[in-house]
């Protein structure tokens, strides 16, 4: 007689549902340009969950890992030809086809996170790989990422059909064994020996680090959002702000002040120099150093990123005032500077 033993643990079980909910999430934001940035963080956390299931696929309880369920060609054809039949044999865990149906969705998201990501750090959103990914290559890297989403709906669909068409064949409710982690078993199919608690608890630990610490390094590389860059750079403003007024109560930062500080001429070794010199009398176009090397935009209109990190932000400042000015700026004058350069 069958009866009903633990096979999924919980990382699984809610590793699967949160893949799910984040890929209709993601379909769902993938079509308008006002959700791109919803759509590319919700493809970041899939991709953080990616990297913990496979992390856990080997660190994992007995049915987690992939050695449990992934099985040679020769084996899995068997499989299906006994499937075919209507007379599959029993598995205490995913069955030989849902050990490839496993894989394939894994392999085919984790290709589907990473050529969005570098989508959208390419050139259509003027991210980080603008300079050494070009218009043709972004555009090959999209076509890959549209083309691995349609398999992906196509997988969905097989995936769901072929755990209805198990479900029916085994006699038990897969769905609900997802849900629950239990499972209907003959009565030889005991579950075979877990791991120690302190190892599926480092493994854990492992997984979900590597999956959490991807997720943070990506993020580092994304161009920031202009509703956020926009709170940063005021914030930034307020904090000179503050400063300046702790030197003097009545400082109130001035966009006059900092465009009349951006032209100004000072005497170094007898020649002339300003902000203009390196930077161009437009803030908002590229500039170029005493050395010929670009310089990215001044102006946040040009380059939203700007006055975004306060030590970004200091070291240009303390570096910039000192080639100019032979000293560093006062807290008053980078809020006049920044509130001007705001206002371009």
């Amino acid at each position: 007689m069958n009866r009903k033993v633990k096979v999924w643990d919980l990382a699984v079980r809610l590793g699967h549902w949160t893949m799910g909910a984040l890929v209709l999430g993601a379909f769902l934001t993938a079509e308008d340009d006002d959700t791109v940035p919803l759509h590319t963080r919700l493809g970041l956390a899939l991709l953080g969950i990616v990297v913990f299931r496979l992390v856990w696929g080997f660190v994992g309880s007995s049915q987690a890992r992939f050695k449990s369920f992934v099985r040679s060609p020769r084996e899995v054809l068997a499989y299906a030809k006994e499937y075919v039949r209507g007379r599959p044999g029993a598995h205490l865990g995913h069955n030989p086809l849902g050990g490839v149906m496993v894989v394939a969705l894994l392999g085919t998201l984790l290709v589907i996170t990473l050529t969005g990501i570098i989508t959208f750090l390419g050139p259509e959103w003027d991210g980080p790989l603008s300079g050494v990914l070009g218009k043709s290559g972004a555009h090959a890297v999209k076509e890959v990422h549209e083309g691995a989403a349609g398999l992906l709906l196509g997988l969905i669909g097989f995936h769901v059909a072929g755990v209805l068409l198990s479900s029916f064949l085994e006699k038990q409710n897969l769905v609900a064994g997802m849900v629950t982690g239990r499972k209907h078993v003959p009565p030889d199919g005991e579950p075979p020996k877990e791991p120690s608690l302190g190892a599926r608890v480092g493994g854990f630990i492992a997984a979900a680090g590597l999956g959490a610490a991807v997720v943070l390094l990506v993020l580092r590389l994304f161009p920031m959002g202009e509703a956020e860059a926009a709170t940063a750079q005021t914030q930034l403003i307020d904090l000179y702000q503050q400063e300046a007024r702790a030197q003097d109560p009545g400082h109130a930062a001035d966009p006059a002040r900092g465009k009349a500080l951006y032209f100004a001429q000072h005497d170094k070794g007898g020649e002339k120099t300003s902000c203009t010199t390196c930077h161009t009398e437009d803030p908002r176009a590229q500039g170029r150093s005493p050395a010929g090397k670009r310089i990215d935009p001044l102006a946040p209109s040009a380059n939203p990123e700007r006055l975004t990190d306060r030590k970004k932000a200091d070291r240009w400042f303390d570096r910039n005032c000192k080639q100019v000015m032979g000293r560093l700026c006062t807290p008053g004058e980078k809020a006049d500077l920044a509130a001007w350069l705001l206002t371009l």
